[in-house]
């Protein structure tokens, strides 16, 4: 990357990811490491140009909305979009990468098969909420603090996956989200309203903040071992985790609540 535009990214993170009150040339300096007269020059053209603005208070603001979707330092896109392909090819179904972005789930990538019987709906860049309870609405959720959920979200929103789709009071879909173990497998046997079953593990990073769910995606048909079925699709999206926390630099590797 030129540096000249890496160093307009690395303004532009830094004012997306700043207070109400923005942030000043000099708080801005110290997050990126940009020398102040650089600093100064780019806020310039940015605010000339209608990205930024400034506050009474000298601050600079944000006229935009920027979000990375990931940082190349806690997990390699490709790295996942690999595990997709893989997973998808060893079990002969539909593999995703999926994000929480606020209160919806982001379909970011999408691997199928073509020996499987269901295509799905969702594709890359497709969005929907988290108030589905369903395997990778918990999941994502438990990756965050109840409190969060609790002064954020509407409680009243919550239902059940499948066909009936009934509606989960709060305290019923507290306690499932509580009791999902953040480094295991959740799964939904009998699948979706689309006839869609979904396995999940997430990626997390070593503070424990989620990065992604890596998962399977195939029809809700019976299987004649459940048990066993479910434990070979454990195992095989437990070893594409393994691979991708493998592939980051040993200090950034496998989160303890992954």
């Amino acid at each position: 990357m030129l540096g000249s535009v890496e160093r307009v990214l690395q303004i532009v993170e830094a004012l997306a990811a700043s207070s109400e009150e923005g942030a000043t040339p000099t708080e801005i300096c110290t997050r990126c490491g940009i020398a102040r007269s650089t600093v100064y020059r780019l806020l310039s053209e940015l605010e000339a140009a209608g990205y930024v603005y400034k506050s009474s208070g000298k601050q600079y603001l944000p006229n935009f909305i920027f979000e990375r979707q990931f940082d190349p330092e806690r997990a390699s896109p490709e790295a996942i979009r690999e595990a997709c392909v893989s997973v998808s090819e060893t079990l002969e179904t539909a593999s995703e990468m999926i994000l929480r972005q606020g209160q919806n789930l982001l379909w970011h990538h999408k691997e199928e098969h073509p020996l499987q019987p269901i295509r799905l709906r969702a594709h890359a860049g497709f969005v929907r909420g988290t108030y589905e309870l369903d395997s990778i609405s918990r999941l994502a959720l438990a990756h965050l603090p109840l409190e969060t959920i609790e002064t954020r979200w509407d409680l009243s929103g919550f239902f059940e996956t499948g066909v009936a789709g009934d509606k989960l009071d709060w305290p019923t879909a507290k306690a499932r989200i509580a009791s999902v173990d953040r480094r295991g497998m959740e799964y939904d046997v009998q699948g979706n309203a689309k006839g869609v079953r979904r396995f999940c593990v997430a990626l997390a990073a070593p503070s424990g903040q989620l990065i992604c769910l890596l998962t399977v995606a195939e029809a809700a048909t019976p299987v004649r071992d459940v048990d066993a079925h479910i434990e070979h699709v454990r195992t095989v999206l437990m070893n594409a985790r393994d691979g991708i926390y493998a592939a980051l630099p040993a200090e950034r590797g496998r989160s303890d609540a992954a």
